[in-house]
């Protein structure tokens, strides 16, 4: 029988957080070259940037996109202590006058961006059809991308819709080495380069390349060819893929995956980015911030909601003292997985348990532990038992026999 050592993932942040104090000032008089700033106070972190690249990009203006590269005033927040959220937030399906999300950005205060504002267009009427995305990224789009993935906004912003070569040889990326962080998710996640730990657990420190599970579909989109597109699942709309659940991957519908980095070694959730679609993640696993939102500000949107969302834990302020007082029992499990509390009065602030599957998918949800959790049901595999408790969520891998 196959044993696993236990993983425990808290949600808290290990990176960055003994900055000093940004100071916007500085950061945003400089209109010539790279600035950033990344500083975190209590259950927020804020970003300060100039967007300005800090690495070779291709020619802007060029044919297929007109705008030149500027200097902006950038301030982005998030919590420095995410939560897992109930709902996915998908990147285009955002609501009211914030139709869309940005999905992060990286360490160097440029924009993680894959959501492209172009849709198929009715050939008889011209009126946009909204549920067909066009793909940024597929060669049938011609949208000025450069070597980085990149392009530029009428605003002067250049951001990045997939994989920003440059930026990520700056950091010395290699296969055979767990990635550095590269950014930073709308929800406060950390974000990877596809090279990570095979084992979550890190009982390995084998690395893998973690691939993505996005496949195009089969068959003919069903569409007129005026109204909507027709013609074979290509590439060129982001509809064209479809999120496969297999056995052996790694990542779930929105790149991410649990487990240890070099920079959580008692674990964490986070994103991967990959080399084929959808690259950058397309959706969200956590609270997003709405600084990440694009739309008019007056109606709310690119408008900070971390002081609604973020919390920091209750007790002892002290997430780390959280995950020791909590044990997890037997581990494999043939029947009643048993969570036991060394101390009552955290027992006392767990609000939800959740068990999910390897692909993300919840299996079980009960709101505390009380008469255990039957685990009878689930079929042989790994699963997560996710703890919400005293605001911050911990993890811990567990194996059903």
């Amino acid at each position: 029988m196959k044993h696993i050592i236990i993983a425990i993932a808290v949600i808290v942040s290990t990176v960055l957080s003994a900055q000093a104090q940004c100071d916007p000032t500085s950061v945003f008089s400089n209109t010539t070259t790279n600035a950033v700033c990344i500083s975190v106070e209590g259950a927020i972190r804020t970003v300060y940037s100039n967007a300005l690249p800090d690495h070779e990009t291709g020619a802007f203006p060029n044919p297929g996109n007109p705008n030149s590269i500027k200097a902006q005033r950038i301030t982005l927040t998030m919590c420095s202590q995410p939560r897992l959220a109930p709902t996915k937030t998908i990147l285009d399906q955002g609501s009211g006058s914030c139709p869309f999300w940005v999905f992060g950005v990286g360490i160097n205060g440029l924009e993680f961006d894959p959501i492209a504002n172009e849709f198929f267009r009715n050939t008889s009427t011209g009126q946009l059809n909204r549920s067909w995305n066009l793909n940024a990224l597929s060669p049938n789009v011609k949208l000025g991308l450069d070597m980085n993935q990149a392009h530029v906004q009428p605003t002067g912003k250049y951001h990045y819709h997939g994989s920003p070569t440059k930026f990520i040889e700056s950091l010395n990326v290699s296969s055979t080495a767990h990635s550095p962080i590269i950014g930073y998710a709308a929800d406060g996640f950390p974000m990877y380069y596809r090279y990570v730990y095979e084992d979550p657990t890190g009982a390995s420190k084998t690395i893998v390349d973690a691939t993505s599970c996005h496949r195009l579909k089969d068959g003919m989109r069903p569409g007129d060819g005026v109204s909507a597109p027709n013609g074979a699942y290509d590439g060129t709309y982001t509809q064209d893929y479809e999120y496969l659940t297999k056995g052996d991957c790694l990542l779930d519908e929105c790149n991410g995956r649990f487990g240890v980095t070099p920079d959580y070694p008692s674990g964490t959730y986070y994103y991967v980015m990959t080399e084929t679609y959808p690259v950058i993640p397309r959706c969200l696993s956590g609270y997003p911030d709405k600084a990440f939102t694009i739309g008019p500000p007056q109606m709310g949107c690119a408008t900070s909601s971390a002081s609604q969302i973020c919390t920091v834990s209750g007790i002892e302020g002290d997430p780390i003292a959280i995950m020791e007082q909590i044990e997890i029992a037997p581990n494999p499990v043939r029947s009643v997985l048993t969570l036991r509390f060394l101390s009552s009065d955290i027992e006392h602030h767990v609000t939800a348990i959740r068990i999910f599957n390897a692909e993300g998918r919840e299996m079980i949800a009960q709101k505390n532990s009380a008469a255990g959790i039957d685990t009878a049901s689930l079929p042989d595999g790994t699963y997560y038992a996710r703890v919400n408790v005293a605001g911050t969520e911990i993890t811990k891998v567990f194996v059903k026999h």
